[in-house]
C-alpha cells in the first residue's frame, strides 16, 4: 500500500494496522503517522482515566498507550508483549493535554521485536520505555488465529 493522507486528522500511513484494532477504537487513540518499524500516537489527557481530586492521569492510562504505540510499530497480527522497562518521568494533568508517543522497532533478535518508546507533553517528556515482544505461534499457549 502506497503512503495515504487521510485528510480529516492530517495523518500519514505507509501502512495499514494490523494488530490491536480494539484497543484504538476501545481507547480513542489517535495514529498521527505509521510506517514500518515506526509509530506515532496521541492520546488525549481529558479522556484519560484521573487518579484523584488533583486530576492526574492514571500512570495505567500512559502506559496503555505507550504499549499501543509499541505494537503498531512492529505491526504485526499476533504480536504480544513479554517485557517491558518503563520509566515515569513526569505526571500528567488531567486537563486537556495531548500526550504524543513516537516508538521506533531497534531490533529484531530470535524472534523478539525490540522497541522503544517515548512519550511527551509539550515536547517535555513524561515516559520513556523499552518494550519486547514476540509473535504468537504454535508453540505458544495461546495459538494464533491463522487464516487458510
Amino acid at each position: 500500500m502506497g503512503e495515504v493522507l487521510d485528510t480529516k486528522e492530517n495523518i500519514m500511513l505507509s501502512s495499514e494496522l494490523k494488530t490491536h484494532r480494539n484497543i484504538q477504537s476501545n481507547h480513542s487513540y489517535k495514529i498521527l503517522k505509521l510506517d514500518e518499524g515506526y509509530a506515532s500516537i496521541k492520546i488525549s489527557s481529558k479522556h484519560s482515566e484521573k487518579v484523584d481530586n488533583q486530576n492526574l492521569v492514571y500512570d495505567g492510562s500512559i502506559f496503555s498507550a505507550a504499549n499501543f504505540c509499541a505494537m503498531a510499530a512492529i505491526n504485526e497480527e499476533s504480536t504480544f508483549l513479554i517485557g517491558a522497562n518503563v520509566d515515569f518521568l513526569n505526571p500528567v494533568s488531567g486537563e486537556d493535554e495531548e500526550v504524543i508517543f513516537e516508538a521506533k522497532s531497534v531490533s529484531n533478535i530470535s524472534g523478539k521485536k525490540n522497541v522503544q518508546v517515548v512519550g511527551k507533553v509539550n515536547d517535555i517528556t513524561i515516559f520513556q520505555g523499552d518494550f519486547v515482544a514476540i509473535k504468537l505461534d504454535n508453540q505458544s499457549l495461546i495459538k494464533p488465529n491463522i487464516k487458510a
